[in-house]
């Protein structure tokens, strides 16, 4: 109960994030919801949520590690063991569970690359594997994590903050669709917490 009162900030980010996307996502098809997030379209857009989606990939989340490795080595396991087996949920989900055609990628849904009016921000986006968004999985665990394992929780809410920009970059960027981004988010929150609960005391962190 301590660690969830000490970490209530960044935590409160997360239950509000996901508290509003899934009253947004039960109240909405979630093709009506991927045409509105698209008519969003703007330039600036572009270059912001571009910068905030390719948060957590190599170029940032491999020198992030080797960094906290020179900080602590116990802090860089507990991030790597969290970091690990949310990747491998999401891509056994993917490769096994949600398969079918109905968990295309917007770029793989028939109705979305009818509309004339929509907008592509390129033309090489993957069409299968929608369902959940690993890319907001991993934004949650990881800066869920360095908000655990830091001393200063302002940081972490910010940490937080950035997590949700990260999952909302999905769906304008035509990546995902909303329910695929609320629901990575719960996973990657959901790993994290659990793993820090579990891993806290054996690893002293």
């Amino acid at each position: 109960m301590q660690i969830l009162i000490r970490n209530r900030g960044p935590l409160g980010v997360f239950v509000i994030f996901f508290t509003i996307t899934l009253i947004i996502n039960l109240s909405f098809s979630k093709l009506d919801l991927q045409v509105f997030i698209n008519s969003l379209y703007h330039p600036t857009l572009n270059v912001i949520f571009l910068f905030f989606t390719r948060l957590v990939e190599g170029w940032f989340v491999i020198p992030l590690f080797i960094i906290l490795l020179f900080v602590s080595w116990r802090k860089t396991l507990f991030m790597a063991i969290v970091w690990a087996v949310s990747s491998g949920i999401v891509q056994f989900l993917k490769h096994f569970v949600f398969t079918g055609f109905e968990y295309n990628r917007p770029a793989g849904n028939k109705f979305l690359t009818s509309l004339e009016q929509y907008y592509w921000w390129t033309d090489d986006l993957p069409h299968y594997g929608s369902f959940p968004s690993g890319h907001t999985t991993a934004a949650f665990c990881i800066f869920l994590g360095l908000s655990l394992i830091a001393s200063n929780k302002k940081i972490g809410t910010i940490f937080m903050v950035i997590a949700c920009f990260v999952g909302l970059s999905r769906p304008y960027l035509s990546y995902h669709f909303l329910i695929d981004v609320t629901t990575g988010s719960f996973l990657g929150t959901g790993i994290t917490l659990v793993g820090y609960l579990l891993l806290h005391k054996k690893l002293q962190i």
